[in-house]
């Protein structure tokens, strides 16, 4: 039996990793403030300690403590906002971690296990070459780089002070309570949401939560895991398109995968500057555990569908956090929907803004439209009415200035189509009220009224297809709003699949 400092206790990774080594050793907690969930504990076992910088005073956590388990951490965030993030990381899980591992030597504590990150090794591994341990490290963005530069610092101190160093490296860590990303997949598939990850042949290791734990209790015991760096993992590796039929086998749901190449998706996401994203989701990311195997004797206790059976079944959410998940996923369609309209649609535009040359003298049609939280910006769509028509509500235009070829745009709503650009930029969503002028005070109003500037404005919906128009907009409002308050995945793809099949019709003109 030990006494073991576990840091960031109150994450992820933290609690499991506390409920099971509190089976054999005498855990100590520490947490950034105290929480209700741990006032069950003897004040003693747990520590609040604030922020974790170079000057974090770690005296009275480390009091007794023979065994540190460091797994606090500044994570990779999707949407960063500090202006200088490399900054950031190397408060944190630079400095942060070499000032507790100084006061640790100091406190004589035996052995200091240190959580790092596979991507220490590197983004990505040759297709058949997994990473290993002693692979020449080749970090890359300022999360690994500080993680790498805190390895360094602690092989050195350990180096100088006696106390043994243990580093490990995971990938992806999965299991009950994961959140993110994952738990994003996992809701899609459960709501058979048709993904275009059909056809990715990649192979990339994950681990599972509990195994992660498994392998932090055998490093805390094992005399031959002094000074020594190990690669996590679950023994056998998946590609995007596995993983995905996996989890779906785990939620008894049957998947909805579309086989798009992968040089499809490359490429759009190359358009969209989103090369990371997909390379996390193409790209190939291989781990070698056998160190951990042959050293320490240690195995996976948990296989890949147990450790996602396991994932899956904490997936409960609030209704909050269910509706940003929403929100997020409709984002996520957006996004896809529109890049993969505009690039293979490219054809049908130019072709369409060839006509609108010759028949009016200028093919797109710009107009400044309120959009989301009432702030304007400018739709384009392709030009039906002659030039020098009035700018007002399509309701308000007199029929006589729509061209011949302008007929047959509004009518097969191919007008809109350039729109999928104002979707791709954010300003719009595929599904949504339809973004108003400027000028239509009494619309805005009852919008205004009723909350609808709170969502993004849309090519389609509920309005749209049920044909209520500009004209009545006390109607209109109402629609809109009623749509909103029942909009989610199901509702966004049937408002899309109904236009496309043909129901409602373009905006009504006099």
């Amino acid at each position: 039996m030990a006494h073991v400092l576990v840091t960031g206790a109150d994450g992820f990774i933290g609690k499991s990793l506390c409920l099971r080594l509190e089976q054999e050793h005498v855990v100590r907690r520490s947490v950034r403030r105290h929480a209700p969930e741990n006032d069950c504990l003897p004040v003693e076992n747990v520590a609040a300690i604030g922020d974790i910088d170079a000057v974090t005073d770690w005296g009275a956590a480390l009091a007794g403590v023979e065994v540190v388990v460091h797994t606090a951490a500044r994570v990779h965030i999707m949407k960063e906002e500090r202006a200088d993030p490399a900054a950031q990381f190397q408060r944190v899980n630079t400095a942060g971690t070499l000032n507790l591992a100084r006061q640790a030597a100091v406190a004589e504590v035996r052995r200091f296990i240190f959580l790092s990150t596979i991507k220490v090794n590197g983004e990505q591994s040759v297709a058949g070459q997994p990473f290993n341990a002693t692979d020449c490290p080749a970090p890359e963005d300022p999360y690994a780089v500080s993680k790498h530069a805190a390895e360094k610092g602690l092989q050195q101190l350990g180096a100088e002070t006696g106390m043994e160093i243990v580093i490990i490296r995971p990938p992806l860590v999965y299991g009950a309570g994961v959140k993110g990303n994952f738990a994003t997949l996992i809701k899609l598939i459960e709501k058979r949401v048709p993904l275009p990850l059909g056809a990715i042949h990649n192979k990339r290791s994950l681990v599972g939560l509990d195994n992660l734990v498994d392998l932090i209790a055998t490093c805390i015991k094992h005399p031959a895991a002094a000074n020594q760096i190990f690669l996590a993992g679950d023994g056998e590796d998946l590609s995007t398109s596995e993983l995905l039929r996996r989890l779906a086998q785990a939620l008894g749901k049957a998947p909805l995968l579309l086989p798009i190449p992968a040089t499809f998706l490359e490429f759009g996401a190359k358009l969209l500057g989103k090369q990371a994203v997909a390379q996390r989701v193409l790209g190939s990311l291989q781990v070698d555990i056998c160190k951990a195997r042959d050293l320490l004797g240690w195995t996976p206790p948990v296989n890949v569908d147990e450790g996602l059976r396991r994932a899956v079944g904490s997936c409960s959410q609030s209704p909050c956090s269910y509706l940003r998940e929403q929100t997020t996923m409709i984002r996520f369609f957006d996004i896809l929907f529109a890049a993969f309209g505009l690039i293979f649609g490219l054809p049908v535009l130019l072709l369409i803004s060839v006509i609108g040359y010759f028949d009016t003298g200028s093919a797109l049609f710009f107009q400044e439209r309120m959009g989301r939280a009432k702030r304007p910006f400018v739709l384009v769509k392709f030009r039906t009415m002659h030039l020098g028509t009035e700018s007002v509500a399509s309701h308000l235009a007199n029929s006589a200035s729509i061209t011949a070829a302008g007929r047959f745009l509004r009518k097969t709503k191919l007008d809109e189509l350039p729109q999928l650009w104002n979707v791709l930029k954010g300003e719009m969503s595929l599904v949504g009220p339809r973004p108003n002028l400027l000028n239509q005070a009494e619309l805005i109003a009852q919008r205004e009224a009723l909350g609808v500037y709170g969502a993004r404005p849309g090519i389609t919906g509920l309005a749209q297809v049920e044909g209520i128009d500009m004209s009545t907009p006390e109607l209109l409002a109402q629609t809109d709003a009623k749509m909103l308050q029942e909009l989610n995945l199901s509702a966004y793809f049937r408002y899309i699949f109904m236009t496309l099949s043909g129901r409602g019709a373009g905006d009504r003109v006099r």
